[in-house]
């Protein structure tokens, strides 16, 4: 398989997992979802003619690469643009991609919703879409403050929209002191979650209404006991709120006075002002905001020493060419770290540290850049949830597993194992034994979501040549295994760090054991 036709594996890939997205955004058969099935159906349609024999010309896959990829990966570069509050180049990529009113309505959403987490009301309100999406206008309206003017809100129909309207509303009859209504409201949001469909929007909008009202009464302890269950997709800025003015209604004021003040600290800029009025009122000091939070380092980290192997890799098959291994032309890198089976005249074929070594040496610039794409989205959650050093452990027993489930299902095969898939695997399944078994309902939906990218990467596994099962089956098995094993081990703060101290020492080992074969071979 060539490079492009890899790439376009991918893009397709993606492809179907951003339709899926899309579709939430946009009517059916609108701009936005049609462009991103367009462009899935033909990378698809490139990559299956290749597969089953049916050559495509150079000039039409990297025609393929070039239209296909900007309706894919265009869509998520507008969502980062968004986080990251670069408004003016979002509207830029839209206005380039998408051509009628409905495709760039549905791409504006992604950035109304990131502008609103940010508390960037105007922003927000500045590019509601035309069609006005009344959820999202009461929305960006509550972050303004502009209380009767939610409630002048149509009604939103079924579903999230309605959910997230509703809670809206809940906010605007809070500030208005019209608190039986509220209540009122938030009761019967209660009353048609139970009913179902259970969505997770709606359980959140829910959730916060009613804990809008009993903050609002003075219930401090029905607040602080709703909000000690995890409440996922709520900042932290607005739960320090809600406890706040709880206590401050309850009549604690130095109690509350202490709670703005982490929430002012906590909050994005957007949303500092409405603590910091508080707080000014009282005449007490407002604080500085608080520095982002630390993205874990292991996951960036461990994605830089791939791309570092992936390039020495590169410099010694270039500095020395293909080598001959029995009567088998290899490049020097799977001499020195791949797995292999059967190969006659494989130097040290049983050593440990080849199930380990091969992690670290890839087919392709395409296969190291997918890899490490999915490390970096996968990793970065897992590490968040356990830790650095279970990251690691996962990754080192993943690895392991990918290679020891291979010499089983393949032993008297003639093979070479190359390529971190199975340590990334390791990592889903880590996280996968992680949400499994939770309740809450963002964990279902991941559980869920992993289940299907598994799914995928088995039908891929099937379909593609010289693509390894048993190397991503034995992957997630470790990772799974080690996710549970996990599970049991000791609370203590120390457990993360130690394995994570052991999976460093190990990796450590087999690496200083490839640069002594390579050593030798130069």
């Amino acid at each position: 398989m060539t490079q492009d036709v890899f790439l376009l594996l991918a893009v397709a890939v993606l492809g179907v997992y951003t339709l899926a997205w899309t579709r939430r955004l946009a009517l059916p058969w609108t701009e936005l979802p049609v462009k991103t099935l367009v462009a899935t159906v033909f990378a698809g349609a490139v990559v299956v003619a290749e597969l089953t024999g049916q050559p495509v010309g150079a000039a039409l896959r990297t025609a393929a690469v070039v239209v296909t990829t900007p309706f894919i990966a265009g869509p998520m570069l507008v969502m980062a643009m968004a986080r990251g509050r670069r408004y003016a180049l979002t509207d830029l990529i839209i206005q380039a991609l998408y051509w009628t009113e409905a495709g760039r309505a549905a791409l504006r959403r992604v950035v109304v919703q990131a502008a609103l987490q940010r508390g960037d009301a105007d922003a927000a309100l500045e590019r509601l879409p035309v069609d006005d999406d009344v959820a999202m206008r009461a929305q960006a309206l509550a972050a303004k403050g502009a209380w009767q003017a939610v409630l002048d809100v149509p009604d939103a129909g079924e579903g999230d929209p309605r959910d997230l309207a509703d809670g809206a509303r809940v906010q605007a009859l809070l500030a208005l002191g019209r608190i039986d209504e509220a209540a009122d409201l938030a009761a019967a949001m209660r009353a048609r979650f139970e009913r179902g469909p259970q969505r997770p929007i709606g359980y959140r909008s829910m959730t916060l209404a009613e804990t809008r009202v009993d903050a609002e009464r003075g219930n401090v302890r029905k607040v602080r006991e709703t909000l000690g269950q995890p409440l996922v997709g709520v900042a932290s800025d607005e739960l320090y709120g809600l406890v706040a003015r709880a206590v401050e209604v309850a009549g604690d004021r130095e109690t509350a006075t202490r709670i703005y003040q982490e929430a002012a600290r906590a909050a994005p800029e957007g949303r500092r002002a409405r603590y910091a009025e508080r707080l000014e009122a009282w005449g007490e000091r407002v604080p500085a905001a608080s520095r982002p939070r630390r993205v874990g380092f292991a996951t960036p980290a461990l994605a830089a020493v791939l791309a570092a192997a992936y390039a020495g890799q590169a410099a010694l098959d270039l500095s020395l060419g293909a080598l001959v291994v029995g009567q088998m032309p290899m490049q020097p890198s799977s001499i020195a770290a791949a797995f292999g089976l059967g190969v006659v005249g494989f130097p040290f074929s049983d050593a440990w540290w080849r199930y380990l070594s091969y992690a670290f040496v890839h087919a392709g610039i395409i296969h190291i850049g997918f890899n490490v794409w999915v490390l970096l989205d996968l990793g970065r959650v897992y590490e968040a949830r356990r830790g650095w050093g279970d990251l690691l452990a996962a990754f080192v027993v993943g690895t392991a597993m990918g290679a020891y489930l291979t010499s089983i299902a393949q032993a008297g095969d003639t093979l070479l194992l190359v390529g971190a898939s199975g340590g990334v695997l390791g990592v889903a399944g880590a996280l996968l034994a992680d949400v499994v078994r939770s309740r809450d309902l963002h964990d279902r939906a991941l559980t869920r979501s992993l289940v299907q990218w598994m799914v995928l990467i088995t039908l891929l596994s099937l379909a593609i040549p010289n693509v390894s099962l048993w190397g991503h089956v034995g992957g997630v098995v470790g990772g799974m295994l080690w996710g549970f094993v996990r599970q049991g081990l000791p609370a203590w703060r120390g457990t993360g760090p130690v394995v994570g101290l052991l999976s460093i020492a190990v990796l450590a080992a087999a690496l200083t054991q490839v640069l002594w074969v390579v050593s030798a071979l130069l």
